[in-house]
C-alpha cells in the first residue's frame, strides 16, 4: 500500500523597501507547481507572505493551523547572495528596519518567551550533505539576518518545537535564501544588492534537492511520527 503524500508548505515573500519585485514571489508558486513531477510523494501548497513584521507571522500561523504541513520550506531573497543559501539558524532578534507597510518591529525580540536562537529539529547540515550543493551552488549560513525573513524562520521553528513538545507529530522546517534575481525575475532599487541573474532551472533543481533531503530525513526512524 502506497503511503499518503507528505504535505509541504512553500512560502515566498512580497516586495519590501529597496526591492520592488521579490524573486521568491514568482519562484515559490512555480516550485510548488512543478514539485509533483519531480517528487511525487510530496503534495505542495504555496503562499506569499507580506514582508511585514506583524502580517507575515500572523499569516504563517494561520497557514500552519489550516494546512498542518509535514514539511515547510520558506523562501526569501538576500541582497548579498550569489547562489542559494540554506539558513541553519534563526535568531530571536529584530532590526529596526521598516517593513513593506512602513512599520518597524514591535520588540527587539521575535518571541519574548523563546530562546536566543533556534535550529531545525534535525541538523540542517544534513540537508546540504544530501543535496548536490557543489553543483547547485548551495551554501549554508548561520546568519539569516534580523529582518522579516529571520522572523518568519524563527516563528516556524518555534511552532514546530511546540508541536513536538505537545505530541508525537513532527514538522521539519528549512529556509532557503535566493539571489535577488532568479530567471529574470526580481528588481531591486538598493544599489548594494547583487543583481546578477541566477539560472531558474538551477534554482529549481536546488530547491528540489533540499525538499528531497527533507523528505528523506522525515523518513528516518526518530522522525517517523510525522502524521
Amino acid at each position: 500500500m502506497r503511503a499518503p503524500p507528505l504535505r509541504v508548505l512553500i512560502t515566498g515573500f512580497g516586495q519590501f523597501p529597496g526591492l520592488i519585485v521579490n524573486a521568491s514571489e514568482a519562484f515559490a508558486p512555480l516550485l510548488a507547481y512543478r514539485l509533483p513531477e519531480h517528487l511525487p510523494g510530496l503534495r505542495a501548497a504555496c503562499a506569499i507572505l507580506p514582508t511585514e513584521w506583524d502580517g507575515a507571522p500572523r499569516l504563517l500561523s494561520k497557514l500552519l493551523s489550516e494546512l498542518q504541513p509535514h514539511l515547510c520550506l520558506h523562501l526569501g531573497v538576500s541582497g548579498s547572495a550569489h547562489g542559494m543559501v540554506l539558513e541553519t539558524v534563526a535568531h530571536n532578534a529584530t532590526s529596526q528596519r521598516q517593513d513593506a507597510a512602513g512599520c518597524g518591529p514591535a520588540s527587539s525580540m521575535v518571541i519574548a518567551e523563546a530562546p536566543g536562537s533556534l535550529t531545525g529539529p534535525i541538523g540542517q547540515d544534513q540537508l546540504l550533505q544530501r543535496a548536490d550543493h557543489d553543483r547547485l551552488a548551495i551554501s549554508s549560513s548561520v546568519n539569516a539576518g534580523r529582518y522579516v525573513c529571520n522572523a518568519v524562520f524563527f516563528h516556524s521553528l518555534w511552532q514546530a518545537r511546540r508541536m513536538a513538545a505537545a505530541g508525537p507529530t513532527r514538522r521539519l522546517t528549512a529556509f532557503l535564501h535566493l539571489p535577488v534575481r532568479v530567471g529574470g525575475a526580481g528588481w531591486a532599487e538598493e544599489e548594494s544588492f547583487n543583481t546578477r541573474d541566477f539560472p531558474l532551472e538551477q534554482a529549481l533543481a536546488g530547491a528540489f534537492d533540499v525538499l528531497a533531503a527533507m523528505r528523506d530525513c522525515a523518513a528516518e526512524p526518530d522522525l517517523a511520527t510525522l502524521a
